[in-house]
């Protein structure tokens, strides 16, 4: 899961598995994208420099949702199947719903990503909406801003709005398969001390204390 391309090669297997036909050819430039992003090579912005919401823990969540929507389509009615578009939108949400963590070249007031954890998700959204127009995809920027807020808490979740129930299915996927990658990784209680907790203290959400116990300043 630290491979983009290992990642993208699951995916599109798990999308064959339930789906004659997807888009395979968007899912692809989304994934390279998303590589280039978060290496830096993405026009405008600096690499990723958050400790915990990295590129692995992005891959982690998407193959999680992938394969969530998979079981979903597999154990439903036809007629209740989210279908290849909304899934593809999920997914491609699920790419970049730490973007908001990534700063741009030009943020003089910034030294780390972390500082943007209050506000990362809505950023994500306006990550999103400019990656879809992009795309061709112009509905889609509307659907994707809104379902990111399924993994942040800025929105209340009976307060976001989208078209249909399915997209929310989708978003519920979505939230569920950020926390589930986190929580069943193997080195997670590990991870939430040397990177998760040093990001909530740039992110001024906790402190951290010297060794004799007296917070630093």
């Amino acid at each position: 899961v630290t491979d983009t391309q290992n990642v993208l090669n699951a995916i599109h297997e798990v999308f064959r598995d339930v789906y004659k036909k997807y888009d395979d050819s968007t899912l692809s430039k989304a994934f390279e994208d998303c590589n280039r992003l978060f290496d830096g090579q993405y026009p405008g912005y600096l690499p990723c420099d958050t400790l915990y919401h990295d590129k692995q823990h992005t891959l982690d969540m998407t193959l999680a949702l992938a394969r969530f929507i998979n079981g979903h389509e597999r154990s439903v009615a036809n007629a209740n199947k989210i279908g290849p578009e909304r899934a593809l939108i999920a997914v491609i949400t699920a790419l970049y719903h730490d973007s908001g963590y990534i700063r741009s070249k030009y943020d003089s007031k910034h030294y780390n990503g972390a500082e943007y954890t209050l506000s990362h998700v809505s950023r994500s959204a306006k990550f999103l909406a400019r990656y879809f127009q992009q795309l061709g995809m112009n509905e889609a920027a509307k659907i994707s801003s809104q379902m990111v807020h399924y993994t942040g808490y800025e929105i209340a979740p009976d307060k976001i709005v989208l078209p249909d129930q399915k997209l929310h299915i989708a978003g519920h996927m979505l939230g569920s398969a950020d926390l589930m990658a986190q929580m069943s990784d193997r080195c997670y209680l590990e991870k939430c001390r040397d990177r998760l907790y040093p990001e909530f203290v740039i992110g001024g959400l906790a402190v951290q204390n010297d060794k004799d116990g007296n917070e630093k300043v």
